[in-house]
């Protein structure tokens, strides 16, 4: 089974503008972080498309409330996905929103395993209060968090997800079950290996193995050091096209010399025990 752990698609009435504004903001930025395009067309339709031709069995939604105005949006987008055969779904809050909480305690009750934060999209330090506050109310309710990590290519500095402010949200909130995308910390892998080394993290490979074959000695490294069990295949669709990002997968792997149980893990297995799913995928 081939579980991608990182995708994103949005309602069909703003798939379109939210595709063009995010393809805009990384051309701003390609000649530093390379061109970013789209591989599908940013539906619910399209993105189960994409993953059926790349050979995916399950991909997991990753939206983001990127407004702190109070709104059920994110979470009813997100239940509807959930329930789609071939697609799951997690979550989203915004740490600055007077309702967080109660939005919180509603998109669990609606069987919403996990939620997406992104600091560089809500302005929010993955070290302060506000944001620490929403990671412990989620590790008490059961959910996983999934932040994004490193840079984002569509955007300038200052990043709010560094390793080093990771680790402190670390220390903050040891409990609450958390991955950080992108191996740690796009475009700052040798950072990330060097500070979160035992830090209690799972990861996720995309925008990082598919793209940078340049790297997958450093990324091997990384991933003995996290340990198999807690890596969870990605490919950040549509910005990766998932039959490519399969392939290449499946190529470190092999070049890194994983263990065939370690590969199928880090594939989908591990997703698997976290997004609940048996051998019957939808």
């Amino acid at each position: 089974m081939v579980i991608d752990f990182h995708t994103h698609a949005f309602p069909d009435k703003i798939a379109a503008g939210a595709l063009e504004v995010l393809t805009e903001n990384t051309r701003r930025y390609a000649s530093i972080y390379g061109e970013s395009r789209p591989h599908h067309d940013g539906t619910l339709r399209g993105l189960a498309a994409s993953s059926r031709q790349g050979g995916i069995d399950v991909s997991l939604i990753l939206p983001i409330a990127t407004s702190p105005k109070p709104s059920h949006s994110i979470g009813d987008f997100a239940a509807a996905a959930d329930k789609i055969p071939g697609l799951r779904s997690f979550g989203s809050v915004h740490p600055r929103s007077p309702a967080w909480r109660e939005e919180l305690e509603r998109q669990r009750a609606l069987g919403l395993l996990g939620i997406k934060l992104h600091p560089e999209y809500q302005g929010c330090y993955v070290d302060e209060p506000e944001t620490i506050a929403v990671v412990k109310a989620a590790g008490e309710l059961g959910l996983w968090v999934v932040f994004h990590a490193g840079v984002d290519v569509g955007m300038a500095p200052p990043f709010h997800c560094t390793p080093e402010r990771a680790a402190r949200l670390r220390d903050a909130a040891p409990d609450t079950r958390i991955v950080l995308a992108h191996l740690g910390g796009d475009w700052m892998w040798e950072e990330a290996a060097r500070i979160l080394a035992g830090a209690d993290f799972y990861y996720d490979t995309s925008r990082s193995v598919p793209e940078h074959p340049d790297r997958w000695d450093l990324f091997g490294d990384i991933l003995r050091t996290v340990g198999p069990s807690r890596v969870l295949f990605g490919t950040d669709s549509p910005w990766t096209e998932p039959k490519r990002a399969v392939e290449q997968m499946r190529a470190f792997l092999d070049q890194q010399r994983f263990t065939p149980a370690e590969s199928a893990a880090i594939l989908g297995g591990n997703a698997a025990a976290i997004l609940q799913i048996r051998e019957d995928p939808t």
